[in-house]
């Protein structure tokens, strides 16, 4: 369960650091989601904005 809510904190962090432009490399490093993670992550941003 403890890996389960580290993603989901990743995962939130991800995606402000998308919505305030950081580099994809920089939000790579700091929460260690993969590419794949961050393009779905890019994706349902884009879906709702």
């Amino acid at each position: 369960m403890g890996k389960v809510n580290q993603k989901l904190g990743a995962e939130e962090k991800a995606r402000r650091m998308l919505i305030d432009g950081e580099d994809w490399d920089k939000i790579r490093e700091e929460t260690k989601l993969r590419q794949k993670d961050l393009k779905r992550i890019q994706q349902e941003l884009t879906e709702r904005f």
